[in-house]
């Protein structure tokens, strides 16, 4: 009969050390969660705060290029060059992604 107890606190003593060990995994997950959590609220303020500079720089360049056209005509071409290398990169990229269907 001790020999079946010893058995039974032995078996007792590893759930414990088990529960132990998975409550402190737990608490290790939770702790990493409310960290990766702060880190997404402040950078979403930090957006926010970039969008605004950003847009409180577009409405001033908007005002210059108004006054002056040939700054005007300056952004044009360079949105105009952009819209243009968006488009070519879009197209490669796409072509990349067919044949890369066509021959997988």
């Amino acid at each position: 009969k001790q020999w079946y107890q010893r058995r039974v606190r032995g078996l007792n003593n590893r759930r414990s050390d088990y529960f132990l060990k998975e409550n402190e995994n737990i608490t290790g997950a939770d702790s990493l969660t409310t960290d990766a959590i702060s880190i997404a609220i402040a950078t979403k303020e930090n957006l926010y705060a970039q969008r605004g500079n950003l847009s409180g720089i577009s409405g001033k360049m908007g005002t210059i290029a108004k006054k002056l056209p040939l700054i005007g005509g300056l952004m044009n071409k360079i949105n105009l060059r952009s819209r243009r290398d968006s488009i070519i990169i879009g197209s490669v990229i796409t072509g990349c992604l067919i044949l890369m269907f066509m021959f997988s």
